[in-house]
C-alpha cells in the first residue's frame, strides 16, 4: 500500500518542521549583496546581516518599521551617505512610486569601500534595495582606464604613423597624429596609395598570413606629394571585424642617399677606370709623343716653305692627319690626369670667338650655319682659356657632327648670357640636329661613352668637357625640350679688375732673342725644336744629354734651357736639381718639353719645380710661345 508524503507532517524521530519563512531568512541573511525590503508605504520590512555590514553607521538603526525618509536622514547624520546620495536615492525611490519598476544603480562610496545600490519595485506597490561591493570590480577599471590612457598618450606622442582601418572598404578607425602630419585626415586609406592598385597588392598580400612587412609602395602626402615608403600591417579582429592596424615609414630620404651613393660609386668606378687607362697611356704616349712631334713639327713647317700645290696638298693631309693624332693623344692625357686648371680672370668673349674662328677657319671647317649672340659687357669670368676654348670647341664639334651624320637640320647658335642675379655667365650652344635619344641622355658626360661609329670618335669630347666645367666651379647640362640638342655651361664670375690685367695688345713686347740649349736624347726632336727656334730667330745648342748639358754650362751662358723630362743617365729631374744646387740662376732659366706627364712621379716634380712646360707633340707656334713668354720674364 502507497504512503502519501507530506512535507508538512514530521516523520518519526524528526524535530519540529522547519518553516518556509524560516528558510527564505537564511536565503536572504546568506546572500553577498546586501538587502533591504520596504513596502508600499517605504517602511522597511526585512534586511539581511549584508545590508547591515555594508552600512555599519546605521546597523545598529536597522529594524523592521523603519521609515525610509528616516533612514535616509540618519544614514546622512551619521557620516554613512553624502547628502548628495541621499537625494538621488530619494528621487529614485520617487520614480518606483510613480510607476518605474527599477531605476539606474547608484555608487557611493564609504571609507576605502565603493558599493552601488540598485533599487526595483516589488509587486506588492513597494521596492525592493540591492547593495553590491563593487570596490575591487572599481578597482580593476580604474586600472585598465589608467592602462587605456597610458596607451593612448604613447600613441599620440609615438613618432610612428599608425592606423587603424576596416578591410573591406578602409575607413579609417583611428590615426596617430604622426600618421596625419604626413598621410592627412582623409576618412579612408584609399587616399594614402597611389592608385588603387598598388592598395589592392597591399590588401592581397597581408590577408595570407594576417601580416605584411615593409612591403613598398608610393603614398600620397597631406599636401598631395607623392613619396616612396614602406608598410608594415598586421590583421587583427576589433569588434567583430577584421581591421588593419598598419604603419607606414617615409623613406624618401633613404631612397635619395641611395641615389648619392650609386653616383659616388660610379665617380668612383669612373675615376678607377680613368686612373687604369692613364697608367696605361703613360706609356704609349711617351712613346707615340716623340715621332708624333717629328711628323706635325716638320709638316707644319714644310707649309712655309715654296713647294708646288700638289706636294702642299699632301703636305696638309699629312699634318691634319699628325694634328688629328696629336689631338687624340692629348685629349686621352687631359682626361686621365684630371690636371687642375689655372684660373685667372679671362675675357670669355674673346675665348669664344676665338675657338669659333679657329673652327670655322680649319681645314676641315664647319658644316652647319653658326650664328654667334654675346651680350655686351660680360663681367669676366675666373677660368683657364685654353680649357675653355677647348669646351667650347668640344661643343660645337659635337653639334657640327650630328647634324652632318644625320643630314637634319643645319643650324648651330651660340649664345653667351649674363645672369647677374646668381653671378654667372651662360654659355648656351644649341642646334637644330637630331636631338639626343632618351635613353642615352644621362651617360653623355660617361668617360669613352659614344653613338659615332668606329673610328668617328673618341667618346672623350663631353666627358672631358664635364670635368673641365666641374674643376671651374661651373654646371654643364643637357636642356630638356626644343629641337635638336641645347647644351648649358653655366661659369661664376668675378669681381677683378679686368683694367689691372696686362691686355694681350700691351703684351705684344718684342721678343728678345738669345742663346737656347736644348736637351734632348731623340734627335729627331731635338733636330725639330732647334729648326722651329732657328727660324724665329733663336741661337740653338743641342745636347743629347743631361750630362752633355752640364759640361756645355760650365763655359757657356744660355738665356734658355729646354729640356726632356726622361732621358738616359741624369735625365732631366736630375739636371734641374743639379743646376738648383750649382747653378741655380741657370736653374731659374729652365723649361720642359717632355711627353711624360702622366706618372705621378713627373706630375709630382712638375708641380713642385713650378717650372713652365710644354707637351708634346710638339707645334711650333707653341714651342715659339714658349720660349718668348720665358724670356721676356713670363715664366
Amino acid at each position: 500500500m502507497a504512503v502519501r508524503f507530506d512535507p508538512s507532517v514530521p516523520e518519526a524521530g524528526d524535530g519540529p518542521a522547519r518553516r518556509p519563512s524560516d528558510m527564505l531568512e537564511e536565503v536572504i541573511d546568506a546572500l553577498t549583496e546586501g538587502l533591504a525590503i520596504f513596502d508600499e508605504n517605504a517602511v522597511l520590512l526585512r534586511f539581511n546581516a549584508g545590508f547591515s555590514e555594508m552600512n555599519p553607521a546605521v546597523a545598529d538603526l536597522l529594524a523592521e518599521g523603519l521609515d525610509w525618509s528616516i533612514l535616509l536622514r540618519e544614514w546622512v547624520m551619521r557620516g554613512g551617505l553624502s547628502a548628495g546620495d541621499a537625494e538621488r536615492l530619494s528621487f529614485m525611490e520617487a520614480r518606483l512610486a510613480g510607476g518605474d519598476w527599477m531605476v539606474t544603480p547608484l555608487e557611493i562610496e564609504a571609507g576605502d569601500r565603493v558599493t552601488e545600490i540598485l533599487l526595483r519595485s516589488t509587486a506588492a506597490g513597494g521596492f525592493v534595495l540591492v547593495q553590491s561591493d563593487v570596490t575591487e570590480r572599481r578597482a580593476f577599471e580604474e586600472t585598465e582606464r589608467a592602462a587605456d590612457q597610458l596607451v593612448r598618450k604613447v600613441l599620440e606622442s609615438c613618432p610612428a604613423n599608425i592606423i587603424m582601418s576596416r578591410v573591406g572598404d578602409g575607413e579609417v578607425i583611428y590615426r596617430s597624429p604622426a600618421a596625419t602630419e604626413l598621410l592627412g585626415s582623409a576618412e579612408h586609406t584609399h587616399a594614402h596609395f597611389a592608385s588603387r592598385a598598388e592598395r589592392a597588392d597591399f590588401i592581397t598580400a597581408v590577408l595570407p598570413d594576417g601580416r605584411v612587412d615593409d612591403m613598398p609602395v608610393t603614398g600620397i602626402r597631406a599636401d598631395g606629394a607623392r613619396f616612396p615608403s614602406l608598410v608594415s600591417a598586421r590583421l587583427i579582429q576589433y569588434r567583430g571585424e577584421d581591421v588593419l592596424v598598419s604603419s607606414t615609414i617615409d623613406v624618401s630620404k633613404e631612397v635619395e642617399l641611395r641615389r648619392r651613393l650609386a653616383a659616388q660609386r660610379e665617380q668612383i668606378f669612373q675615376a678607377e677606370k680613368m686612373s687604369a687607362l692613364g697608367e696605361l697611356l703613360a706609356g704609349v704616349a711617351h712613346e707615340l709623343n716623340n715621332p708624333l712631334s717629328v711628323v706635325v713639327g716638320h709638316a707644319l713647317m714644310l707649309r712655309d716653305e715654296d713647294i708646288s700645290d700638289d706636294v702642299l696638298r699632301r703636305v696638309e693631309k699629312i699634318s691634319d692627319a699628325a694634328e688629328r693624332c696629336a689631338r687624340i693623344v692629348k685629349s686621352f692625357l687631359a682626361m686621365a690626369r684630371q690636371q687642375p686648371a689655372r684660373l685667372v680672370p679671362m675675357d670669355i668673349s674673346e675665348t669664344v670667338e676665338t675657338a669659333v674662328g679657329a673652327l670655322s677657319q680649319s681645314a676641315e671647317g664647319l658644316g652647319a650655319e653658326v650664328s654667334l649672340d654675346i651680350s655686351p659687357d660680360l663681367p669676366p669670368v675666373r677660368g683657364d682659356a685654353h680649357q675653355i676654348a677647348q669646351v667650347v670647341i668640344n661643343l660645337v664639334t659635337n653639334a657640327d657632327q650630328a647634324i652632318g651624320e644625320s643630314g637634319t637640320g643645319g643650324r648651330i647658335d651660340i649664345s653667351l648670357t649674363h645672369d647677374a642675379a646668381a653671378q654667372m655667365v651662360e654659355l648656351r650652344v644649341a642646334d637644330d640636329g637630331p636631338g639626343i635619344p632618351k635613353g642615352i641622355r644621362s651617360r653623355i658626360f660617361d668617360p669613352l661613352f659614344t653613338t659615332k661609329p668606329v673610328g668617328s670618335g673618341t667618346g672623350i669630347g663631353l666627358a672631358l668637357c664635364h670635368r673641365i666645367v666641374t674643376a671651374h666651379s661651373g654646371v654643364i647640362s643637357l636642356a630638356e625640350g626644343g629641337q635638336g640638342a641645347t647644351l648649358l655651361v653655366r661659369l661664376p664670375t668675378t669681381e677683378a679688375d679686368a683694367g689691372n690685367a696686362p691686355s694681350q695688345k700691351d703684351a705684344e713686347i718684342s721678343a728678345g732673342r738669345g742663346a737656347v740649349l736644348v736637351v734632348d736624347d731623340e734627335e729627331d726632336v731635338s733636330d725639330l725644336i732647334r729648326e722651329i727656334l732657328l727660324r724665329d730667330g733663336f741661337e740653338v745648342t743641342v745636347a743629347n744629354s743631361a750630362e752633355t748639358a752640364l759640361d756645355l754650362l760650365a763655359g757657356q751662358d744660355f738665356a734658355l734651357i729646354l729640356t726632356d723630362l726622361n732621358m738616359p743617365g741624369l735625365g732631366g729631374r736630375g739636371f734641374y736639381e743639379r743646376l738648383l744646387r750649382d747653378l741655380p740662376a741657370m736653374a731659374r732659366r729652365m723649361g720642359f718639353v717632355t711627353g711624360d706627364t702622366m706618372s705621378p712621379q713627373a706630375r709630382g716634380f712638375l708641380d713642385g719645380a713650378g717650372r713652365p712646360f710644354l707637351e708634346k707633340p710638339i707645334a711650333p707656334d707653341e714651342l715659339r710661345r714658349l720660349a718668348r713668354t720665358m724670356l721676356e720674364g713670363g715664366a
